[in-house]
C-alpha cells in the first residue's frame, strides 16, 4: 500500500534582509492535519553586503507544526513567523547610503529527509522580504516576516521519521530606498544587490522532526485535526511560545571597507590670480562602525597659469607630495569631511616664458593643510563633489627670486573644487 508512490513535493523557505544590515528571515514548510505545537530554530549567518562587507545576521524561525502525521496525509498550508536581528553596523552602512527602508527577496536551501529511507529532497525556495525601516541614528533593530506555505505539495508515502533542515541562504533583489522612496544606487550602478550568506560553524539546521505513522489499510487520516497531541520525545517542542530576539549580533571583525575614487578638479590660487587643474585618485579604508576613513591621496603633476601684478603672465609646474594620510568622516547624514596635508612643489616658474626659479627642492616651508567638505550627500558607490578653502604656505629653495615667487604665490583664500568618481 503506497509502495508505488514517492513523495510528490515539499516546500520550505527562509528569507533575510540586510543592513550593509540589513536582513529579515522567513522559512516556509508544510504543516499537517494533526494538532500542531510551536517549533523554533535559531541560526546565525555571515553575509557579504555592500559598504559593510561581512556582517552577521541571526534569524529566529517559529511556526506551528504537527509532531505526528500518517502515511497518506497531505500537508496543507500553515502560518509561520521569523524575526531577524540586524546590527548597528548594518544600520550605519545603510544610513550612509541614504537608505531609510530595505526590502527584497531571499532563497533558502532546504533539505527534507523523507521517512522510510526514501532519501533526501533538496529544495530552493524563494520568498519575499517585508519592508524594514532603518533607525536613524544608527542602532540595532529587528525585522519581522510572516508567511504561509502553499500546502498540498507533500503526501507522506512511508512511515518513519521526517526531518526538515534549513541549510543555507542567499539574499537577492534587495532594494534600499531613500526618504523619497527612490532606490539607492549600488554597484554596479544598479537599484538592486545580492548577498551570499554562509551558515556559521556549529549552527543547528534542524527546524523540526516529525513522526509519520502507519495508517493501516486506510490512507485517509481518521483522527480529528485537534487530536492526538504529539508525544514523540524527539520533537523539539518548547513549553512556552518562543520570544523575539533582542540582542544584536556581533560584527565579525569590523574590517575597514576599501573604496577608491578618481579625482578631477581645480584649485584657484588667490595671490597669483590663476588656476591649477587637479587630476589624481584616492584609495580609502572606510570604517563603517565609526563612520571614519583614512586614505592615500595622489595628485598628478600639473601646470598652473597665473597673472602676477595684474599683467605679467606666469606659469608654474606644480607637484604634490602627501606628508600624512588623508583622514575624515562620512556619517549617516551623508556629509563627507576630509583633512589632507601635502607639500606643494614648484619645479619650474616662468614669467613671459622665461624661467625665473623653481626646481626639485622648491616647495612650501610646511605642508599645506586642506580641509574639504562634500556638497550634499556623498555616495560611497558613486562619489560626489568636494569643496574647501586653504592657505598656501611660503616657499623655500626656489632660487634667487625665491622671495618674489613666494610673495606672488603663497597666502590664504585659495579654493579647491573637485569631483570624486567611484572607481569600479
Amino acid at each position: 500500500m503506497g509502495a508505488h508512490s514517492r513523495t510528490v513535493g515539499a516546500r520550505a523557505a527562509l528569507s533575510a534582509a540586510v543592513a550593509a544590515g540589513l536582513v529579515t528571515g522567513l522559512v516556509t514548510l508544510g504543516g499537517g492535519s494533526a494538532s500542531a505545537d510551536p517549533v523554533k530554530l535559531t541560526q546565525k549567518y555571515t553575509c557579504k553586503f555592500p559598504v559593510i562587507n561581512n556582517d552577521p545576521i541571526e534569524v529566529v524561525i517559529t511556526a506551528d507544526m504537527p509532531g505526528t502525521m500518517k502515511v497518506g496525509d497531505t500537508v496543507p498550508a500553515y502560518d509561520i513567523k521569523a524575526v531577524t536581528k540586524v546590527s548597528e553596523r548594518a544600520a550605519q552602512g545603510l544610513g550612509v547610503l541614504g537608505a531609510v527602508t530595505l526590502e527584497g527577496k531571499a532563497t533558502a536551501d532546504v533539505v527534507v529527509t523523507l521517512p522510510g529511507g526514501d532519501g533526501n529532497m533538496p529544495i530552493k525556495v524563494p520568498n519575499t522580504v517585508a519592508k524594514a525601516h532603518i533607525p536613524n541614528p544608527a542602532a540595532p533593530f529587528q525585522v519581522t516576516a510572516t508567511g504561509k506555505s502553499p500546502g498540498g505539495l507533500l503526501t507522506w508515502a512511508k512511515q518513519g521519521t521526517a526531518e526538515f533542515d534549513v541549510k543555507g541562504l542567499k539574499l537577492h533583489n534587495m532594494i534600499a530606498r531613500d526618504e523619497a522612496g527612490k532606490p539607492v544606487q549600488l554597484p554596479p550602478n544598479g537599484d538592486e544587490f545580492a548577498a551570499d550568506c554562509t551558515l556559521d560553524a556549529g549552527q543547528s539546521t534542524l527546524l523540526h522532526t516529525m513522526t509519520v505513522e502507519d495508517a493501516g489499510t486506510d490512507p485517509t487520516p481518521t483522527t480529528p485535526p485537534t487530536d492526538p497531541t504529539p508525544t514523540d520525545p524527539t520533537d523539539p517542542t518548547p513549553t512556552d511560545p518562543p520570544t523575539d530576539p533582542t540582542d544584536p549580533p556581533t560584527s565579525p571583525g569590523d574590517e575597514p571597507v576599501p573604496l577608491a575614487f578618481d579625482i578631477k578638479g581645480n584649485s584657484f590660487i588667490k595671490a597669483a590670480d590663476g588656476d591649477t587643474p587637479l587630476v589624481g585618485g584616492i584609495d580609502t579604508r572606510y570604517d563603517v562602525s565609526k563612520g571614519t576613513f583614512d586614505a592615500d591621496l595622489k595628485l598628478n603633476p600639473t601646470e598652473g597659469n597665473f597673472t602676477i601684478m595684474g599683467f605679467m603672465p606666469a606659469t608654474a609646474d606644480v607637484a604634490f607630495e602627501q606628508t600624512a594620510r588623508t583622514h575624515g568622516s562620512l556619517g549617516p547624514d551623508g556629509i563627507l569631511k576630509s583633512h589632507s596635508e601635502m607639500d606643494v612643489k614648484l619645479t619650474s616658474v616662468k614669467v613671459f616664458g622665461l624661467p625665473i626659479g623653481g626646481g626639485e627642492k622648491c616647495k612650501t616651508v610646511e605642508p599645506a593643510k586642506i580641509d574639504l567638505t562634500s556638497e550634499g550627500r556623498f555616495q560611497p558607490y558613486q562619489g560626489g563633489k568636494l569643496k574647501g578653502t586653504y592657505t598656501l604656505p611660503a616657499l623655500r629653495d626656489c632660487g634667487g627670486f625665491n622671495d618674489m615667487i613666494s610673495t606672488f604665490v603663497a597666502g590664504p583664500g585659495n579654493t579647491i573644487d573637485m569631483d570624486l568618481t567611484y572607481r569600479k
